[in-house]
């Protein structure tokens, strides 16, 4: 008897034992993260550089109103939306499902929120009682998807939120003692990252608020990366930078101190440009309206989301799709038939996409290229004939192929390279030209490819208005710096810009930008010609840089409209080339 007791609490203790040592199994008090060399990181990001795709899940309470997670507590009322989890069923939810789409959808990792800004907790916390355990959900969303994930093709990952409005523990004015808030948060992510398994990526965020530090990014960084080194970061650990970087806006880049932290960078909806130091994503929104679910659902069309694509991968980055299901937990099926559409075109295309690397060429107007070692994918996005002139790299040339089927011939000179692709072959969104070379593409400097010269630049420009108190300004418009915006008066849903060239000029083609937002839904380009406005171009959406052909206009003053925008219209760029 007492032998058989024995046994039974030395079962016990072993599976205690095992318990904490599995929930332990990836902490490491000893580990220095400021010791890291280039080549470590590098090994640590390569799963991320390589997987290209990702997707950023927004659901909570927030969705049963139908509004953005987070930010619309204080429109709806603060002491109602905190209230909201009370209702919150999640009925359908059915994490395996999620993680199918999303491997049909050829994504490749996952950022799901457990805590947005609106301090509301989506897994068994021990810190608070106001967490998706007390609703009548009443399950642990973060442990149902991190088992979902094990053995799939999809890297499992979190995002968190470091600013808090519903914690009284959390200030965001400025120098404001979050000691309490500090424990808090490192006790969160405690449970966040020994609870779950392995955690690819925590893509950070609410890092621009008053009370946000530098110091307390270092101090986060060095705990989270004790817990789980392997981990990746996203640069809005630490506080957002006084002015924009190199590469992206502010809210792309890292802090500006020496001894900034973070894995990579976290850019919101803004391309920026070429950055392969280190990794970085770009998150868009599938719907139109929002990144939690706000209805209706309307999904962004194919064609926009591959052009992202195909423009982040370029600039060596990812692209990543937020997607807010429904309050039942499903995602809307025209969401989900868009992000299968997606799926659809990376399996055809899907070698010029993952393992690849931005370069050797920059991208321009006309083309976008990705490298991976002795091959060089060209995407060319349009097309001005049946060919285009790349300058040659310092590579002979042993095959060329087109990645769908398809004839391509290469006539190689000494400083150029011509590609010609009959048209039939061309097709939407972009022709994939795959080079292989005699040399390793990967060991090359990357080449720009001059852009037309836009003529409209710094002429004078008239408006419909301005958004006042906002770095919004008319000059914007055609300043000749894609970084920058104008925008329309707050409230309106149309607008126009108007450039005065000083004299006649013909004009060839124009170039459009209302990124990152995309809100045109009508347009029109004008050229006033003897004393009356004549349309010279006309459609529905703009984004990224669009180029129009014309046929050749003289004229002196020349006008965007927009006549429909689903919100405030703003412009980037109307540029007028010759």
């Amino acid at each position: 008897m007492l032998t058989r007791q024995i046994s039974i609490i030395t079962i016990v203790a072993v599976a205690i034992l095992v318990l904490m040592s599995s929930a332990q199994c990836w902490a490491d008090d000893t580990f220095d993260p400021y010791t890291e060399t280039k080549e470590e990181y590098d090994k640590r990001a390569q799963w991320f550089r390589d997987a290209k795709v990702g997707v950023m899940l927004c659901w909570n309470p927030s969705s049963l109103i139908g509004q953005e997670i987070g930010w619309s507590r204080a429109g709806y009322g603060p002491d109602k939306y905190d209230q909201l989890y009370k209702q919150f069923t999640g009925e359908k939810f059915n994490a395996d499902d999620w993680v199918k789409l999303f491997e049909e959808s050829g994504i490749r990792y996952s950022n799901y929120i457990p805590k947005h800004h609106d301090g509301f907790v989506m897994w068994d916390t021990k810190t608070q009682d106001y967490n998706v355990m007390n609703t009548p959900f009443g399950r642990d969303w973060v442990k149902e998807l991190a088992e979902a994930h094990k053995g799939s093709k999809v890297n499992f990952g979190l995002y968190y939120s470091i600013c808090d409005w519903w914690n009284p523990a959390y200030s965001n004015k400025p120098g404001a003692d979050l000691t309490e808030y500090r424990k808090i948060m490192k006790k969160h992510l405690e449970e966040l990252l020994t609870n779950y398994g392995p955690v690819g990526t925590v893509w950070w965020d609410g890092n621009w608020e008053a009370s946000m530090t530098h110091e307390l990014g270092r101090d986060m960084y060095a705990h989270v990366r004790r817990l789980q080194p392997a981990t990746l970061h996203g640069n809005r650990i630490d506080a957002q930078p006084r002015s924009d970087g190199p590469y992206c806006t502010r809210v792309g880049s890292f802090n500006d101190a020496p001894d900034a932290v973070g894995d990579y960078q976290a850019r919101e909806m803004v391309l920026g440009t070429y950055y392969a130091e280190k990794a970085w994503d770009r998150c868009v929104t599938l719907n139109n309206q929002g990144w939690a679910w706000v209805p209706p659902a309307n999904p962004r069309p194919l064609p926009e989301l591959l052009s992202w694509l195909i423009e982040i991968i370029g600039r060596d980055g990812n692209m990543l799709l937020g997607v807010g299901p429904r309050p039942d937990g499903t995602i809307h099926p025209l969401q989900a038939k868009r992000m299968l559409e997606m799926g659809d075109w990376l399996k055809l295309n899907g070698e010029a996409v993952y393992g690849t690397r931005g370069g050797p060429y920059l991208p321009n107007h006309q083309i976008v290229a990705t490298r991976k070692g002795k091959k060089v994918f060209v995407f060319v996005k349009k097309w001005y004939g049946d060919s285009v002139l790349l300058p040659a790299l310092p590579a002979k040339i042993q095959s060329a192929r087109l990645i769908t089927d398809g004839s391509v011939t290469v006539e190689t000179k000494a400083d150029t390279w011509e590609i010609t692709v009959p048209k039939v072959f061309h097709r939407s969104v972009a022709t994939i030209v795959e080079l292989t070379l005699d040399q390793d593409a990967m060991k090359m400097d990357t080449l720009e490819i001059p852009e037309p010269v836009a003529i409209s630049t710094g002429k004078p420009v008239t408006v419909s208005g301005e958004w006042l108190g906002r770095e919004l300004a008319k000059e914007h418009a055609n300043d000749g710096d894609f970084g920058t915006i104008w925008g329309a008066p707050d409230g309106s849903r149309n607008g126009w810009v108007e450039i005065d060239l000083g004299q006649y000029e013909e004009v060839s083609s124009v170039v459009l930008d209302d990124s990152p937002f995309n809100r045109t839904r009508k347009f029109e380009v004008k050229a006033k010609v003897a004393g009356q406005w004549k349309t010279i171009a006309a459609g529905t959406t703009i984004g990224v840089r669009k180029y129009i052909e014309l046929d050749r206009v003289k004229a002196r003053i020349f006008r965007l409209e927009i006549q429909e925008a689903a919100d405030v219209p703003v412009v980037r760029e109307f540029q007028l080339v010759e």
